[in-house]
């Protein structure tokens, strides 16, 4: 399945910023590297986006990209079935706007 994300926070700057759209699977995950970006979901966060530090068969340890914040997800490791989606492509939403106007669909 497919999903799209709209980031919200800051801790995956200068990568992912604010507004920007995530175009997500969940059916990569068996593709999970080091360095990949993994989306998972949080019962107080709702979905958190991470990059992989490192795996190992059955945990991943995850990081930011902006070493400015903190994130407690950072401190521990996640079982890799928590795992929900891997990001695979990220687009601005003002280059979306221009395409699709390019486009003449409304949105």
């Amino acid at each position: 399945m497919f999903k799209i994300f709209k980031v919200v926070g800051t801790s995956m700057s200068p990568t992912f910023m604010p507004g920007d759209l995530i175009l997500s699977c969940s059916f990569f995950k068996s593709f999970i590297t080091k360095n990949s970006v993994v989306i998972f979901f949080d019962k107080y966060y709702s979905y958190v986006i991470k990059r992989v530090l490192f795996k190992n068969n059955e945990h991943l340890s995850l990081k930011n990209d902006n070493p400015g914040t903190y994130s407690h997800f950072c401190e521990k490791t996640l079982h890799i079935k928590k795992i929900e989606y891997i990001a695979l492509f990220k687009f601005k939403i003002k280059y979306l706007r221009f395409f699709l106007s390019l486009l003449k669909i409304k949105y």
